[in-house]
């Protein structure tokens, strides 16, 4: 599948100054319904990492750890943004996505970039962003209330 390299995001400044609304934030696909119940009505960059699968002509996202289809661990992602549609195949296969989630009913990624990813790269990606971010999350979280509580 061809790919565009965006090195853009390297020009940008980082500070801390620069408005967190312009990068893609990782989120888990368990916590994609609390995010978009806590962001109701407003439209969050983000970042995932699931298993593509299309079923009844949609595509949806479930997580690696979900066993089956259950229809409440399905996000469905629209491909409506991306320049070349993903391959068609009867076989789900893992990707990272990047894109906008909005609350449709149900949660719903407009995907900007999707990366098709073997499935060890997968794992070890997913597995990776979730540390990073529950420790930058443990580490804002604890500067916020240390900062409060002065």
């Amino acid at each position: 599948m061809p790919y565009m390299h965006n090195s853009s995001y390297r020009e940008i400044p980082f500070c801390a100054e620069t408005p967190h609304h312009d990068f893609y934030t990782y989120v888990d696909l368990k916590d994609v319904s609390d995010k978009c119940e806590n962001h109701l009505g407003e439209i969050v960059r983000c970042r995932t990492i699931g298993i593509l699968q299309s079923i009844n002509g949609r595509y949806y996202l479930t997580d690696f750890d979900s066993s089956g289809v259950d229809s409440t661990a399905l996000v469905q992602i629209s491909v409506v943004y991306l320049q070349l549609p993903p391959p068609s195949t009867v076989i789900p296969y893992p990707v990272q996505i990047f894109g906008s989630l909005q609350w449709h009913n149900r949660p719903v990624i407009f995907a900007k970039i999707l990366q098709v990813l073997c499935v060890p790269t997968a794992v070890r990606l997913m597995n990776a962003l979730r540390d990073i971010t529950s420790a930058h999350l443990a580490k804002r979280t604890s500067t916020h209330n240390e900062n409060t509580a002065s």
